[in-house]
Order: C-alpha cells, then structure tokens, then sequence
C-alpha cells in the first residue's frame, strides 16, 4: 500500500513536468479512437445488414426447385427462428374474357420476416405499410395487372379452380431484390389459397424459398448445410444473393484493416512517449536506488504509475469515445432513415482490453529498463541502464499484439501474417536507414548548411532513424486507407450513379426497337437494347447428368448477343467476342458449374438443340442496374431463332404520362420499375461511405498522436544541442534554418519511403482483398515527398521554436 502511496505521489510530481500528459494523451486518443470505431461501425454495421437482410427476405434463405423438407421448419422451431415460406411459379389469370399471365407469390402467414410490404387501398393514395399478407380468397397485385385486364380494386379474378378478390394494389416486398428481373406482372396471394386452385402439381415449375430470421441462425445454418441437395442453395445477407452484399463485405474488410492500422498507430505513439518518460526517470530511480530501494519495489513503483495512468485513460477515453460516437450519429440521423440498433459490450470490452494489452506490450518494456539503473548514476550521469533483452521486448509486443488481435478481429491467421510481413519489412527498412546513415556520417563535411543537417542526421543515426521510421509508417498507413477510402467510394459511385436505371423493358419486339428508342430519347436516358432468346442448358461436355448435378437442369436460361463488352464486364480469362460456336460466361456461373475454357456446353432452343466451347470468362458487376447475362454468344449463332429485345433507361421523376403512354404504344411489352430497389441500394451505399468517412477520421487522429509523440521524443536532444550551438555562437536564425533543413530531409526520406510501402500494400489490398482494378499513381511519388517535407518542417519547427528561446545557461546548468 505505501508503494502505490508513493506512486501516485511520484505521479503528480512528474505530471508537471510533462512526459506523463504525452503518455497520457496517447493512450487516450488510441482507447476513445478504438471505442468510438467500434460503436460506430457495429451499429451501422448492424442497421446496414438488417436493410441487406430485408432485400434478401431474412437472415438465411433456402432456394430449391423441389418441396422443402418440413424437417427444416421443425428445426426452426426448436431453436427460436422464425420462419416462412414462398412458392413462386407463372399462371394464367382471367378476368372476363381477358386472361393474362402473372408471377404467382404465394406466402405462409409469418411472411414477411422482416421488413413491411407496402400496398395501396385506392390508385390516387400514397403507400401504406402494412404488416400483413393477403387473407385467404384476396389478391393483392401490381399496377400492371389493372392496366392489362381493365381491372379495378374489389373485382373478383378467376386463379385456376378459385376465385380471388383484388383487395390491395402491391407496391413494395422487402425482398422484391431477390427477385428482381420479373418478367410477367406480379401477384401476392395467401399459400392456403393453392390447394383450392388447382394450380399446382406433379411437374409443375414452382421455385421455393425458405425463409428464416432470428434465433440461433448460426447453428441452424451449420445443421442445415449437410443436409441440402444440389438443386437447394443457401443464401444470406454477407453472400453474393442480393445486390447489397459485396458492398457490404468490402465495407467490412476496410474497417477491419483500418482498425487494425489505428492500433498500430497508437502502439507506435505509446511506444515513443514511454521511452521518452522512462529516460526521464533514470535519474529518479538511481537515486530510489541509492536510497535503498530494492529494484523490485522501483519496478513496482512504476508498474503502478502505469496501471494508474491506463485506469484514467480507460475512464476519459470512455468518455470521450462515446460522447465522439453519439455525435456522430446525432449528426447522421438526418440522412439514415432507418433506427440504429443499440451495440452491445463488446466495443467496451475491446477498447478497455486494447488499453491494457497496448501498454504491457508498447508501455511496459521502456519501464522495466528502469529496474536495470544503478546507483552509480547519480554520481556519473553518463551511466545509463543496460538495455533490455531483445527477446523481452519483442516478445512483450508481438504477444500483447497477438492477444489484441485475437479479441478485436475473428480471422487472427490472417492478421498475424499481414503483421508479420509488414514488421519485417520494416525491419529491413529501418536497418537499412540506420546503415546508409553511419555511412553518410564518414562521407559527408560540414560545408554547408545542407550538408551540416545531414552530418547531424548521421551522427544520430538511432535517432534518425526511429524518426524516419515513425514518420514514415505513419505517412504510410494513412496513404493506404485514403487510397483504400477513394477507391471504395469511386466504385460504389460507378455501380450506382445519378442516372443510374430506374426502369427495365422487357418483351420487345425486333420491329420495335427503333420505334421504342426514338420514344425514350428525348426524357430518359437509355442503355442498350439486347436480344433475348430463351433456352435450356443440356449437357457439359456431353453429360447430362452434370447439369442436374449443378441444380441448373429446370432453368431456362436468357441468351444473347452482342460484339460490345459492357463497361462493367471484364475478360478475366480467354478472348473476346464470342466467334460462332463459342461462349463466354460470367465467372462466378461457370465456377458454380465447374466450367472451364474449352469445355462443351449444350442447349436446346425452341427445339433446336447447339452446341458451343467456352471462349473466355468475364466478371459482371451486377450491382450497376444494367442488363447483364450468364451466358454471351456469338450473333451468328443466334440471330436466326425468334427474340426478343430488353433495355434499361434511366426516367427523371414526374414522367408517368410517357410511361403510360407507352405501355399503350407496346401493350406486348413489360415495364418494371426498381426505384424503390434503388433507393434502397442508395441508402446502404451512403451509410457504407459514411462508415468509410468515419473511420479515415480516426486515423488521421492515430497519426496526429505519433507525429506529436515523435517530435515529444526527441525534444530532450534537441534542447541540449541547441543550447550548445547557441553557446558557441550560433544566431537564433541559423538554429531555425538548421531545423528545418533538418526535419525537412526527415520528412522527404520518409514521404518517399512512405509513398513506396503505401503503393506495394495498396495494390497487394486492392487485387488480393478488395477485387478491384489497381492504377498507379505518379503524381503522388512526387507530390508525398515534398508535401511531406514541408509538412514535417513546419510541424516541427513549430514544436521547437519554445527550445529555441531557452537560455544556453538554463540548460548547460540544468
């Protein structure tokens, strides 16, 4: 008890003197940065995957051309998860002596599981969102069904053996994603309605999906996984099902290494500020020492000291972590419609175990130097501690790192060996920086002011070199997340910019083509027109068999043509376009098939049966609302079977007459229109940048704490050498041109240092993790140096212009 007594005695003397409040101010930026990361991005995160989990229809979806097991709803059950299930299948309704095909939506009485659907009592009222389904002998339909049979709201349809009343117009599913690209018009209908109508039996073509939400979803998918067939598939909101999922990993993988960069930042600003301390206290602890103080009560001293100053940076930086998070969310409220879910303990857990585990591992070890002081140094100042073990200190780092790692991130594998490449690399670098200085120090005179500033830089070359280190991983990492940041938001504006489609038209006749694109040219935007021929995938190298294997024996595929590769379609392998025989194939498709270059498909349209190689494979961006296919062929092997056309086109709001007018010019074709998917695509998009935003805000604070702690570190050594220069003469303004000269050098060898490592890991991030597109940039090779330069003059100018102003004798007798 008297130890810790002693210790926080100790600790307010040294308060006053400074190193602590480094120390301190550290901790605390790296503790509320961590906290207010993780607040932030879990509940966006959250509030992100419950509007991607409404656009699949839940928290895991079951496809399947055949009845579900009824083992799976059992299953549900007993674990808490709610389920629901939809038939969809095509039938012909009548209403009068109009008859008319329609997308049949069947539904259990839980669907849908999350989300609302949104329907209209009357053609001239706004949306409501109700939260239930059609009851039994009801309908409820698009707009399109009305127009097409001269239908209003309360007639009665005949639906195979039953009859159904329209009750509501359809406006909204939350999974209507899943199902996007619907030919016919669509109608919701209650599942008790089937058996009286008939429509379904043995052959016929339904497509089911099994719904679940909530409970113990993890272990239901790891009991269900086993057990589906080959034409069964399992989707979720974080897999390739819905349009909002590759957004959303990306956004996950960029916080994940931004936070991973945050702590990296904070342990190197630790690191320096407690070295800094920890020699200020050499003096201190020969004299606890000489005064009878065994080494393991210095030790204990200290350890105290720092547990006090951890325990007040946790409570500040909790503090201050979520006031900075409720901020930012208040700010946000405006734009993000949706309600933030509360996050739970694990961001307080993770920030108050950051804390500790970065000041055993990055804090700790200059401490313990202090226990090696002898006592001899109060006679002879020149006496300093031997330094630690190599082996401690790296270990105390690398373990509390690794233990870091295992409580912020699931992947540590994955983590540890981005930190391993990266430490050693910065090993190579450093030892390098620190020879090519010794170098220079035999090679270079003192003739002028230049080559002083980099005699002096030689002359110290540890401490160069650890500046140049901590300037240059700090440059670096916050070049990498910008060059992250921008080329994430740079790509999710080109899946989604203003005039992306908001309207598709399908069922074009050849002939009307021409007629259709004059029509839209002068108030929509319109992409491409695309023939369309309908056809079944048979066989793959001739067998049968591998097709059903696949799940894809009971689908007709939409085949097409053209010798114009989309912008966002990109040859991966093989060559383009497609020569007569041959196809090319989106990569994700053949991958699920098994298919390779070369290999043989065939088909069967209309009754004539073709074969054709595969000539290369591209990836599609699907998230850009254009018409995209699985399957290209070439126009000589397609143009002679009957087609159809398809096109996209962006309409401007307040458009409505030209749509109805042209539903009256082309009553065969088929218009839907995705601005409430598209709206919704937006909303996750903007809440994906914000996130992005966000973050890059607490790294630029990370690299604020290290730029303060390095110029802090070395403030000692500067102090001194400038008292001695102004003691032999030295103007005031030679001292100031000298240490600009001099952080100027430091700050160009690191801009070009950093602008190097960052473009390596840049490239490494984008090709390897992110899948996208890599692009030099040589301007920035330029340009970081010499920013970097004058940025790192300036700054530390102006944290040494107080040392300049110091009496030589204040010093000298100090």
């Amino acid at each position: 008890m008297r130890s810790f007594s002693l210790a926080l005695q100790l600790l307010r003397r040294d308060w006053r003197c400074g190193e602590l409040a480094t120390l301190l101010f550290s901790l605390l930026i790296a503790v509320s940065a961590v906290l207010a990361i993780n607040l932030v991005t879990e509940r966006l995160s959250a509030g992100m995957g419950v509007e991607s989990a409404e656009l699949l229809g839940g928290d895991l979806v079951v496809r399947s051309n055949g009845q579900p097991d009824p083992a799976w709803r059992t299953k549900a059950d007993e674990l808490g998860i709610a389920s629901a299930q939809i038939h969809r299948f095509d039938s012909v309704i009548f209403y009068g002596d109009e008859m008319l095909l329609v997308s049949v939506k069947a539904v259990s009485d839980d669907y849908p599981l999350l989300g609302q659907l949104e329907v209209k009592s009357r053609t001239d009222e706004p949306p409501q969102a109700v939260d239930r389904i059609p009851a039994p002998g009801s309908a409820w339909v698009d707009a399109r069904v009305l127009e097409r049979l001269g239908a209003e709201i309360g007639d009665t349809l005949e639906f195979g053996a039953t009859h159904l009343q329209i009750t509501h117009i359809l406006t909204f599913e939350p999974d209507q994603g899943s199902g996007l690209f619907q030919f016919s018009p669509r109608m919701l209908v209650n599942e008790a309605d089937l058996a009286a109508a008939e429509v379904v039996g043995p052959g016929s073509r339904i497509r089911y999906r099994s719904l679940f939400a909530g409970g113990d979803i993890a272990g239901f998918q790891a009991w269900l996984e086993p057990r589906l067939a080959a034409d069964q598939r399992l989707a979720q909101p974080g897999t390739g099902e819905n349009r909002a999922s590759a957004t959303l990993r990306k956004a996950t993988q960029y916080i994940r290494i931004a936070t991973l960069l945050t702590i990296v930042l904070a342990a190197i600003a630790i690191a320096l500020a407690a070295r800094r301390y920890s020699e200020r206290q050499f003096d201190t602890s020969a004299m606890l020492r000489c005064l009878g103080a065994p080494r393991r009560r210095v030790l204990r001293l200290y350890i105290y000291q720092l547990l006090i100053l951890t325990g007040v940076a946790i409570m500040a930086a909790s503090v201050l972590g979520w006031a900075a998070h409720w901020l930012i969310a208040r700010a946000l409220a405006p734009i993000l419609p949706l309600q933030l879910p509360a996050a739970g303990w694990s961001p307080w857990l993770a920030s108050w175990g950051s804390a500790l585990l970065l000041v055993a591992g990055f804090a700790l070890p200059p401490v313990l130097h202090l226990g090696a002081t002898t006592p001899l140094r109060v006679l002879r100042r020149d006496l300093t501690p031997q330094p630690l073990s190599a082996w401690l200190v790296y270990g105390l780092a690398a373990g509390s790192q690794s233990l870091l790692l295992f409580l912020l991130f699931d992947d540590l594998t994955e983590m540890l060996l981005v930190l391993l490449g990266a430490g050693l690399a910065l090993l190579l670098v450093g030892g390098g920086i620190q020879a090519a200085l010794k170098r220079l120090k035999a090679l270079v005179r003192p003739s002028s002011l230049l080559s002083r500033s980099i005699r002096n830089l030689a002359l110290h070359a540890a401490i160069s070199t650890s500046q140049i280190m901590a300037f240059t991983i700090t440059l670096m990492l916050l070049i990498l997340v910008t060059q992250l940041r921008t080329g994430l938001l740079d790509e999710w504006r080109l899946q989604l910019p203003g005039d992306a489609p908001n309207h598709f038209a399908f069922n074009i006749y050849p002939e009307q083509v021409e007629e259709l694109s004059a029509a839209l040219q002068e108030r929509a935007r319109t992409r491409p027109f695309y023939p369309v021929v309908r056809g079944r995938m048979l066989a793959i190298n001739g067998d049968a068999e591998a097709v059903a294997r696949a799940g894809d024996n009971r689908r007709e595929h939409n085949l097409t043509w053209t010798d114009d590769l989309a912008g966002d379609n990109e040859i991966l392998q093989g060559t383009w376009p497609p020569r007569y025989g041959e196809v090319s194939v989106e990569a994700e498709y053949a991958e699920r098939l098994g298919l390779s270059l070369g290999d043989t498909l065939s088909f069967n349209v209309g009754g004539t049966r073709f074969d054709a190689t595969v000539s290369s494979l591209r990836s599609v961006v699907w998230e850009s609302f254009s018409p995209n296919f699985f399957l290209i062929f070439s126009g000589e092997q397609l143009a002679d079977m009957p087609a159809t056309y398809l096109t996209s086109f962006y309409l401007p709001a307040g458009n409505g007459d030209l749509l109805r007018q042209l539903a009256g010019e082309f009553p065969a074709m088929t218009l839907i229109d995705v601005d409430a998917i598209l709206e919704r695509m937006q909303l996750i998009l903007s809440q994906v940048s914000i996130t992005v935003e966000l973050v890059m805000l607490f790294i630029l604070l990370g690299g604020f704490a290290v730029l303060f702690s390095t110029l802090q570190s070395t403030a000692e050594t500067r102090r001194q050498e400038g008292a001695l220069m102004r003691a032999l003469g030295a103007s005031r303004g030679y001292l100031r041109n000298a240490c600009l000269m001099e952080f100027g050098l430091i700050g160009l060898i690191a801009g070009a240092l950093a602008i190097t490592g960052a473009e390596i890991a840049t490239a490494i991030l984008y090709i390897q993790v992110f899948e996208m597109r890599f692009t030099p940039s040589p301007l920035l090779w330029i340009a970081v140096p010499l920013l970097s330069s004058v940025v790192v003059a300036t700054v530390g100018y102006a944290a040494s212009r107080g040392i300049l102003d110091v009496s030589p004798v204040e010093v000298l007798n100090g």
